[in-house]
């Protein structure tokens, strides 16, 4: 598996590379750019073209379908339905622009489908005593269906989490871009693991992992493109629906995503407690603290990629309590860094 494992990453690494400045030239042709003059959090000066997830997406589709060993599952078919139909909605957004709640039933509509139809879900939690939960044994029923309904709303939470987690994270240059190629890298990393073994995960979290990695030779700072929504939305709903499939668990997923999902549940309680929507974009986000506290975007960046891998790596070696601890820890970590980075900040604001 190994050669198919290197052909799966370089494959995905070279078409990235080759097919990013086509997409550049693309995206301005489309009408596809972020214009700096739309909100005043906007950090870059000049027009930018996204829609970078037309370098993910289409690579994934081709290459996974491709090389991925065996027949393809109904779960795989179910997760790229799911994350084809968020990147189209995110496409159409990037020259567009869409309503957040349009593109919020967008998500659920994809996820739900990719749960009910293909069995993209979560059956089984189990807790840190290693004790486990069968989600999937309530049922309610409905139409005459007995659904699962426990583990139909974990997983459409989850996975509709993932995606737009990942679009609240692509504020800085590479930053989404660069944790989603660190996710990919841990999943790959547990789907060899002998207790889990399922090559076909490991490939597609490989081409997940190229084409970041490929791509971010352009959307590294100073970036030529931008993930856009499409590729934010793409990226997220495939990590999320991958973590499901590959049966890992979820706090495996939760320690290398955990600061952007932090930063994304506190940007939505705040926002709701200030009577906003939990959509509405502001310079609240983790990496805006950083950057207004004084990093500059490399090291706020470099930053919050060594605090994903660092938290990926050891989700690998704990088990039980000590991911749990590990969790604990991660919260705490990221609470102690944003109040200090926002005291700091405050304090250059009274100076200024």
């Amino acid at each position: 598996m190994t050669g198919l494992y290197l052909a799966a990453f370089l494959l995905s690494l070279i078409g990235a590379l080759v097919l990013t400045p086509l997409v550049i030239k693309l995206a301005i042709r489309i009408g596809a750019v972020d214009n700096p003059s739309e909100a005043t959090r906007k950090i870059h000066e000049r027009i930018m073209p996204r829609a970078g997830g037309i370098v993910i997406a289409s690579i994934f589709v081709v290459l996974s379908l491709a090389l991925t060993p065996g027949e393809p599952t109904k779960a795989y078919w179910g997760a790229l339905l799911a994350s084809t139909a968020v990147f189209c909605v995110g496409l159409y957004d990037d020259v567009k622009r869409l309503s957040p709640w349009v593109k919020l039933v967008a998500q659920i509509t994809a996820a739900m489908v990719a749960i009910l139809f293909f069995g993209v879900g979560v059956e089984v939690i189990s807790n840190p005593l290693g004790q486990q939960f069968e989600l999937g044994k309530t049922l309610v029923e409905i139409g005459g269906y007995a659904l699962p309904i426990l583990s139909v709303m974990f997983s459409l939470v989850w996975m509709v989490g993932m995606t737009n987690t990942m679009n609240f994270l692509d504020g800085l240059d590479g930053l989404s871009t660069g944790v989603g190629a660190i996710a990919a890298f841990i999943l790959f990393l547990v789907s060899v693991n002998p207790r889990i073994d399922q090559p076909a995960t490991a490939v597609m979290a490989l081409i997940l992992l190229g084409a970041c990695l490929g791509f971010l030779r352009y959307n590294f700072f100073p970036a030529k493109i931008f993930l856009g929504d499409s590729g934010a939305y793409f990226l997220g709903m495939m990590l999320g629906s991958l973590a499901i499939i590959s049966g890992a668990k979820l706090a495996t997923a939760l320690l290398v995503l955990g600061v952007p999902v932090i930063d994304a549940l506190w940007s939505v309680v705040r926002r709701l407690a200030q009577g906003k929507s939990p959509f509405t974009a502001d310079r609240g986000h983790f990496h805006y603290i950083l950057l207004d506290a004084g990093l500059s975007q490399r090291q706020a960046v470099l930053l919050i990629y060594a605090l994903s891998l660092a938290f990926g790596l050891f989700a690998l070696l704990g088990d039980g309590l000590e991911k749990l601890l590990a969790l604990i820890v991660l919260v705490v970590v990221v609470a102690l860094l944003m109040i200090t980075f926002t005291l700091t900040r405050k304090r250059q604001h009274r100076r200024s």
